[in-house]
This record gives C-alpha cells, sequence and structure tokens, in this order.
C-alpha cells in the first residue's frame, strides 16, 4: 500500500509488501500447479470439442466435396493417431497459456493503476521527506481550508467530502505471543467517505453495495465498529457481532476495543480492516488525559504522526496543478513539509520497490515461456513428421502439392494452439475470475475479458512458430527417397 513502511513496529507495518514477498515468489509454482489440474481434468473435453468438430469437418466434406474441409478432416485424424503425443501438447500449451494470462492480468492492472484519468482525479498528499509517511493531524485540517481557497471550478465538488484522511493502525489480538494469525491491520478513515473516496469499491454488485452501506452506518453511529474482509475475519477465527481486543503495536500501549460489523466486499482490501479514525484519536487523547492525571502530561509518540495519507478529489488536472502549486508554496505546511502527486503517480512510486519483479515477469518470465511453448509445438510436431514420412509421401503420390502438406501439418499445431488458448483463458475467466493479492489499493487481480481473444491467438502464433520448421521439412519430403527406404 502506498506510503506504508516496511516492517513491522512502532514505525509501522507493510501488509502488502509482506504477501507480495511471499506470494510473488511462489506465485509461479502455485499456477502452474493449479494449470496442471486443471488441464488433466479438461483433457476429455478437449478431444470431445476435436471429435465433434472432426465430426463437422466430416459432413462439410461429405455434403460439398471441398477440398479444404477434406484437408481439415486429415487434421483432425492426424491429431487422434497418436492422442499421448497430442495431450502432453496440449497440457503443456495449457499450463503456459494459463500461466502467462495471470501474469497478464497483473500488469494489466498495474498499467491501468498508473494511467492518469482525467475523470475522477485523484490526488494524495504525503510527507515530503519521510517514509512512511506521518503527518500531524493539524495538516489535515489545514489542507482542507486551502482546497476550499481554490478558484470556482477547481475546488473539489462535494467540498470536504471530497477529502478524506488514512491513518494506519496495526495490532494484535495476542499481546503476548504476537501470533501472525491474531496481527490485524485495520485503515482508519471517516466511514461516510468511504464509497465515495476510497479506491476499488466502483464496481460492487448491487447486494455488496447494500450489505457495505449497511456497515458502514453502524460505524457512524457505533465508533467502534470495524469492518474486516473475509479472508482476515477466516484467519483470525472471528465472525461478525465479536467484540475484540486490539492491542496496538504501531501505536504502543493502545487499547481498542471493537465490534466487528460487517465484511468488506470479496476481493477487496484482502486481509484488511476499516475502522473510524475518530474513536482512534479519541484513544490518543484520552492517553493524554491519563497522563496528565499521573503528572506526567506527555501525548502519544504518535500523536502528531498519525496522519499518513490525505485524498483529495479533484475536478480536473488543471486543479491538481493549481492546489499542488499552493502546497509547495505554502508556509502553512513546513513541521513538517509535505507533497502533493496523482493517485497514479503515488502508486507507480510506491511500486517502484517491485520494478526487479515486474521487469521479471514482463521481459524474462514471459519471453521464456513463450519460447518454452515454441519448443513444445516443434518437438511434438518433428516427431510426428518423422513417423508420418510415408503418409506424406502417399499424400504427394495422391496429388497433394508440398504446400498442401506444409499446411496440413501448420494446421494439426493452430487446432491444438487454439483449443488449449481457448479452453485455458475461458477457464480462467468464468472460473478463476480473480485471484487475490493485495497490491497497492487492489485485493484482488480479475481476469480482463479481451484475454479470451488473446489466449487462443497466443496458441496459434507459437504454434505458428513452432511448427514451422517441421512444416517445411514435410513439405520437403522426397517420394523416392521414401519408398526407396521402404523397399
Amino acid at each position: 500500500m502506498y506510503g506504508m513502511p516496511s516492517g513491522m513496529g512502532p514505525t509501522g507495518f507493510d501488509p502488502s509488501m509482506f504477501m507480495l514477498s511471499g506470494y510473488l515468489l511462489g506465485m509461479l509454482a502455485g499456477l502452474i500447479g493449479i494449470a496442471l489440474v486443471i488441464g488433466l481434468l479438461t483433457l476429455p473435453v478437449f478431444f470431445l470439442v476435436l471429435f465433434g468438430v472432426e465430426q463437422l469437418a466430416w459432413l462439410v466434406a461429405e455434403s460439398t466435396g471441398m477440398f479444404a474441409a477434406k484437408l481439415i478432416l486429415i487434421m483432425f485424424r492426424g491429431l487422434r493417431r497418436s492422442p499421448l503425443r497430442t495431450s502432453l501438447t496440449y497440457i503443456a500449451l495449457f499450463v503456459l497459456t494459463f500461466v502467462l494470462c495471470m501474469l497478464y492480468t497483473i500488469l494489466n492492472f498495474i498499467a491501468i493503476a498508473t494511467t492518469e484519468k482525467e475523470a475522477n482525479f485523484k490526488a494524495i498528499v504525503t510527507h515530503k521527506t519521510v517514509i512512511p509517511s506521518q503527518m500531524p493531524r493539524s495538516h489535515y485540517e489545514t489542507f482542507k481550508r486551502q482546497c476550499r481557497e481554490l478558484p470556482d471550478g477547481m475546488r473539489p465538488a462535494k467540498g470536504d467530502d471530497d477529502v478524506m484522511a488514512w491513518t494506519f493502525f496495526f495490532g494484535t489480538t495476542d499481546p503476548i505471543t504476537k501470533r501472525p494469525d491474531g496481527n490485524l491491520f485495520l485503515l482508519g478513515l471517516e466511514p461516510r467517505k468511504v464509497t465515495n473516496m476510497i479506491p476499488g469499491l466502483d464496481d460492487l454488485t448491487p447486494a455488496e453495495q447494500d450489505l457495505l452501506d449497511t456497515a458502514i452506518a453502524e460505524m457512524e453511529r457505533n465508533p467502534q465498529a470495524i469492518i474486516l474482509s473475509k479472508s482476515r475475519l477466516k484467519i483470525m477465527n472471528l465472525q461478525v457481532g465479536q467484540r475484540i481486543k486490539v492491542t496496538g503495536l504501531s501505536f504502543k500501549d493502545l487499547l481498542l476495543e471493537c465490534d466487528i460489523v460487517g465484511e468488506l466486499p470479496d476481493g477487496k482490501y484482502e486481509g484488511l480492516g476499516f475502522m473510524n479514525s475518530a474513536y482512534l484519536f479519541q484513544q490518543l487523547d484520552a492517553y493524554q488525559r491519563d497522563r496528565l492525571k499521573s503528572k506526567t502530561g506527555d501525548p502519544h509518540p504518535m500523536a502528531e504522526k498519525c496522519i499518513n495519507l490525505i485524498w483529495v478529489k479533484l475536478p480536473n488536472k488543471e486543479a491538481f496543478e493549481r492546489l499542488s502549486a499552493m502546497v509547495n508554496d505554502t508556509g502553512k505546511f513546513n513541521t513538517p513539509q509535505v507533497k502533493l502527486e496523482t493517485e497514479s503517480s503515488g502508486i507507480g512510486t510506491w511500486i517502484e520497490s517491485l520494478k526487479d519483479i515486474l521487469f521479471g515477469m514482463k521481459y524474462v518470465m514471459s519471453p521464456a515461456m513463450v519460447a518454452i511453448m515454441c519448443l513444445v509445438i516443434a518437438n511434438a510436431i518433428s516427431i510426428g513428421v518423422r513417423e508420418r514420412r510415408t503418409e506424406m509421401a502417399v499424400l504427394k503420390v495422391l496429388g497433394f502439392q508440398p504446400r498442401h502438406v506444409m499446411v496440413l501439418v501448420l494446421g494439426e499445431a493452430i487446432l491444438v494452439g487454439l483449443l488449449a488458448g481457448e479452453m485455458s483463458t475461458l477457464l480462467a475467466w468464468f472460473m478463476i475470475g480473480s485471484f487475490k493479492l493485495q497490491l497497492a489499493f487492489f485485493g484482488a487481480f480479475f481476469v480482463p475479458a479481451k484475454t479470451l481473444l488473446y489466449g487462443p491467438l497466443l496458441g496459434a502464433v507459437v504454434s505458428i512458430a513452432g511448427s514451422l520448421g517441421p512444416a517445411l521439412s514435410a513439405k520437403n519430403v522426397k517420394v523416392a527417397e521414401v519408398f526407396a527406404k521402404v523397399a
């Protein structure tokens, strides 16, 4: 999550980086394992589709006598001739296409997140020099006043409702042993602004929106109310309706009593939760009052560092540039100084720490998998061509041209590639839909619909690339040489 610290303790905790470090390293092996199981399970479906299309080709060939239909029919029969080799080729292409589909999903979402949007333009205020960003509460009020001073047409459309502060609270329900399943990370915020300002909650179903609105209303009524993600509730073995005591780790010596009033929508802010920041601020003030009673009067160490991010929604980029100039030029934020950057820039800055992993996914892992797919196709088709040299020679004797033999070999590879690519992306889109991974403000990565086109297209392209060499070899089969060896 942007602006969140690395590590654990009084300075804070970065759950998204923690999840990424574990998930991304094991993601490839996990995806390959899942894809392999699914590929094996769908193998009968693959052969049923092959048989069905073969029957269609047979009907067309019988009714029309078209040479193209007969050629396609020969392709299908060639694939059925060696079911083991065809199965292995299909599974290999299925697995690699499935994994590439998942990698594309991650990279596509990141590209969208780091692209500037003219509509719904958001910006983020953070500490200018300190990571993690930590600012006093007074900065939030000062910033809201700065937004009100913008010229007409540049102010946030909904006034203060378009400005929102975040506070990161990391605690545990088990302060003695601090077991991982007792850890809890909460975003302190203003509940009434959640639907309007929280990124990633603009695509909820009506049912999800109703449940979230009900929970938000309860948070407004009861400052101690919290909403947790389903995965965190499961890990902590908690249920909606329970009251829990959370001991602060990032806010040392603070004890919060929280009522779980709802669940976050599935795939949103996985592993995290929302709390009412007003309750946290009340506890910070109570901490100082208790110290005053004991004649020390010291505020909590985090009292003047409890605002981590400030969000603002602006009508356009010109408004952002004007507000940024006001924030940078004014002396109101000197202690400490702050910076204003666009949402995409902020997320891009955070993702910068993952640039090596993302570079490897995009420019090393993905091309390597495409190359492996080409090698798999080339190996399978080469074996088939060597085994069927006599058949190729017979076809030429029967009047088939070298180009027809070449198309026959290429067609068999393309058929497997198209079916493997389409079936893997169909299953990824319909069955998987999304996979959970907390990155920036995304709790899940949703497989885009365009993969339904890219999957079979990728299968066809690598099939052509991998089978081109064997196809040229089949095209150049010498009839005399083949029959001389037979004789």
